[in-house]
């Protein structure tokens, strides 16, 4: 969960998307102001002149601030902060977060089977994409957290459902969408130049999401009077570029704007009769850097990369890694670029760092690579996805770890 958005109530107070016209669920308007449509847009641009799909719905989606503000540290951050930091003293700015989504789909009956919340009813409307957006730039839309820093794009509108009819606004609909490969029909909604380079390596490589920027060691100095430290060896700063191939499916996703229904919120979507709801698809950042798989909110690492940096062994000069960098690292006993132990090490009060060699506990995941970093930081990654801020989808992986 990421610790960025804390306030449901402000969440649930907000509904109404931004300037964006109205489209009929199959004829979607997919293009907000000033998008690049790509080689496959509808040739109707949305208008800024208000919404029009009263009693629809408009998807979103959103980094939420930590994607466009990144990660800072200070000597009074901590590991459970508001927003969370990471332990071993490193700041992190995105300078891009893409990800591709499609195959946004509203169905019948998210409650139809409480055993198996994937089965949900028949689709009332759908949306297909492929639709390439970069969270760490955003849009000019209210994201649910309220925060003016979380910039959310929109990507599509459902005027109504398939049928014609409008949505009822006493039912709740399941929701679902996918983040898959990147792919040449895209339709590029916020790339920047730089991103539409990204974009174009992300296809030649398959990735689904991408993370690139700069990391910045902030913590305090490393004293290596000895010359043994290895923390002395890590470059003060680490360009990072780590695209996943790790596409997956995020099925009928519960519901934070929704009243909680005992220790749950409930599932899907719900319309309004008089104005346009907000469907935000978010993405968490921090799920990446986790240390264990499949728990929510372990501590926050950036050492584990930073120590296969391409000048490891002289820090005052800035590093690189790349996610081919990572592949042959074992998450099982952490060494450095140069073949040394990396010791675990906490910067920050409210967590206590293990003693001896960093190592990564993937709980029960097995990879096809045995204990390859790339793996564990794709499959974590994958846990990203979710729906208006913190709602948790059933998640299907469409890869193999």
């Amino acid at each position: 969960m990421s610790k960025a958005v804390r306030s449901l109530a402000v969440a649930a107070a907000l509904g109404v998307a931004g300037a964006f016209a109205a489209c009929s669920s199959d004829d979607p308007k997919t293009n907000p102001p000033g998008a690049d449509a790509g080689p496959e847009a509808s040739s109707s641009s949305s208008s800024s002149g208000g919404p029009e799909a009263k009693g629809g719905f408009v998807v979103t989606v959103s980094g939420e601030d930590l994607a466009v503000n990144g990660y800072d540290w200070t000597k009074d951050s901590l590991a459970e902060g508001d927003p969370p930091a990471f332990v071993d003293g490193w700041a992190i700015k995105f300078d891009h977060v893409i990800v591709t989504v499609d195959k946004i789909r509203v169905n019948a009956d998210p409650d139809k089977d409480e055993a198996n919340p994937k089965n949900v009813g028949p689709v009332v409307a759908s949306v297909d994409g492929p639709f390439a957006v970069d969270v760490a730039i955003g849009g000019d839309v209210v994201g649910k957290s309220g925060s003016p820093d979380e910039k959310t794009v929109a990507i599509a509108t459902l005027e109504k459902q398939s049928s014609g009819a409008a949505f009822d606004p006493a039912t709740r609909y399941a929701f679902s969408y996918d983040l898959v490969s990147a792919a040449a029909n895209a339709k590029l909604v916020n790339l920047d130049a730089a991103g539409k380079a990204l974009y174009e390596e992300a296809k030649a490589k398959g990735w689904s999401t991408i993370y690139s920027g700069t990391a910045t060691y902030k913590g305090p100095p490393v004293d290596d009077d000895a010359g043994v430290n290895v923390f002395a060896k890590i470059p003060k700063e680490v360009k990072f570029k780590l695209g996943f191939k790790n596409p997956a499916t995020y099925a009928n996703c519960r519901n934070t704007d929704l009243q909680k229904a005992g220790d749950e919120f409930p599932r899907g979507v719900q319309a309004t009769a008089n104005k346009t709801t907000t469907v935000q698809i978010t993405i968490h950042t921090d799920h990446a850097f986790w240390d264990k798989l499949n728990v929510e909110g372990t501590p926050l690492h950036f050492d584990a990369i930073a120590a296969s940096s391409s000048t490891y062994g002289t820090p005052a000069t800035p590093g690189v890694v790349t996610i081919e960098d990572l592949a042959a690292v074992d998450v099982t006993g952490f060494k450095t670029k140069a073949g040394e132990p990396l010791p675990w090490r906490s910067l920050v009060k409210d967590y206590s760092a293990p003693a001896g060699q960093m190592k990564f506990d993937a709980n029960g995941t097995s990879f096809s690579k045995a204990n390859s970093f790339a793996a564990f930081l794709a499959y974590s990654a994958a846990s990203g996805g979710h729906l208006n801020a913190d709602g948790e989808c059933e998640i299907t992986n469409n890869f193999t770890p």
